[in-house]
């Protein structure tokens, strides 16, 4: 999991920061691509979402899981409030974020201009605290605004995995 091997003999240094555990070479997607693509990665990779990603190899979005879902929950009208003979709308911007979710048929219509990410060099255990806080996952890590790699929540359970193993196996 880390980028040098350690001394003969000695244990390899655990995972404590981005870089140490992210998989630097995450498959994406092109704002482009169709939603039927999108799906068809994240099932057949076993991936809670998929970086968007320019040509230039700038990150502009994330499409996960629950983008997909949402393409077939109800809708949430937004809300009008009547005041001195005008109206006021709540919840307008989400609504027209929703209808282009539902109505989509490319990752860019679909995918989270703002995903949650990090340096790699934030620690692991910033990293699992968001995941737990805050549902995210995958965390998308960035060098600069380019994308340098991903981690998913499956990635942190094998670590607890590799972390529990009894001695010696």
């Amino acid at each position: 999991m880390t980028a040098s091997s350690p001394p003969a003999g000695e244990a390899p240094r655990p995972p404590q920061v981005a870089a140490d555990l992210m998989d630097r070479q995450p498959p994406t997607v092109s704002p482009q691509t169709s939603v039927g693509e999108v799906a068809r990665l994240l099932v057949e990779r076993h991936l809670s979402g998929v970086p968007v990603v320019a040509t230039t190899g700038e990150l502009i979005g994330l499409v996960t899981q629950a983008d997909l879902v949402t393409r077939h929950a109800h809708v949430h009208f937004p809300f009008y409030l009547s005041l001195l003979g005008g109206t006021i709308p709540f919840g307008e911007r989400h609504f027209r974020q929703e209808m282009r979710r539902i109505t989509g048929r490319t990752a860019a219509d679909l995918m989270s201009e703002d995903p949650y990410t990090v340096d790699e060099d934030t620690p692991l255990d910033d990293v699992a605290t968001r995941m737990a806080e805050d549902g995210v996952d995958p965390v998308v890590v960035v060098r600069g605004d380019k994308l340098a790699g991903l981690i998913t929540r499956e990635q942190l359970v094998r670590l607890v995995v590799s972390e529990e193993a009894p001695a010696g196996s």
